[in-house]
């Protein structure tokens, strides 16, 4: 399945855009997600291990499975005042 993950803050100023296309297999993990954006993506990899990602308006746990139909965003920590 193919897919635009929204992105954030540090995301989207390495990026350069405010989205990402992936192509996942069907059923895949967040963590797999994950993986696949530091294999494709390695100027993300630092960013990664502290991403938080969010399926549809709520925030997803390493396991769950990435459905084919909702917005999918990865939200880096964020600081400020």
């Amino acid at each position: 399945m193919e897919l635009d993950l929204l992105l954030f803050a540090s995301l989207r100023d390495i990026a350069g855009a405010q989205t990402l296309k992936v192509d996942l297999p069907e059923g895949a993990t967040v963590s797999e997600l994950l993986e696949m954006i530091a294999q494709n993506h390695p100027e993300f990899a630092p960013k990664l291990p502290h991403v938080r990602v969010a399926i549809g308006d709520e925030f997803a746990q390493p396991g769950d499975t990435i459905p084919a139909d909702q917005e999918i965003a990865l939200i880096p920590p964020v600081s400020g005042g």
